[in-house]
């Protein structure tokens, strides 16, 4: 009896022992996700040119476009877009161009062959005044320094 009752004692002792580990939650989406252009798809081509003050280059990509749902169906129509933000979730570029709505920009979303939602903020089809343009938004607004171009395909 009383080997038995030191063997319920070691196995209750080991039994408490052996915690289990806590699942970690599931991570609610990013507000501002940036995706790089260099890893979504091996066939576009990512170009650096220099700005007109040749301080720093603007990266740019080929891509076909489409506008996203909800958006005006002629802005897919242009060849160059300024783009601010990428992202995987309809729901945060939505809350991102509303974000930058606030800040008095005209904003739109893009839909790429990948599925990834492309916030621009200007369109153009002469690419100089798509450069001057992103020129001139890199000095009023330093947050949004990592802008790009689009070339639609």
């Amino acid at each position: 009896m009383k080997v038995l009752s030191i063997l319920l004692v070691v196995v209750v002792l080991m039994a408490v022992g052996c915690k289990t580990q806590k699942i970690a939650p599931k991570p609610e989406p990013v507000k501002s996700e940036s995706v790089k252009s260099e890893s979504e798809k091996p066939e576009s081509v990512a170009k650096s040119y220099s700005n007109s003050s040749g301080s720093s280059s603007v990266k740019s990509k080929e891509e076909r476009i489409t506008a996203a749902k909800g958006e005006a169906s002629d802005l897919g129509s242009k060849r160059f877009y300024i783009i601010l933000g990428s992202f995987g979730v309809f729901e945060n570029a939505q809350r991102f161009k509303k974000q930058l709505a606030a800040e008095d920009f005209s904003p739109g979303i893009l839909v790429n062959e990948s599925g990834l939602y492309r916030v621009c903020v200007n369109s153009f089809n002469d690419e100089s005044a798509a450069r001057s343009k992103v020129s001139e938004l890199r000095q009023q607004f330093p947050k949004y320094a990592d802008l790009w171009l689009l070339v639609r395909k």
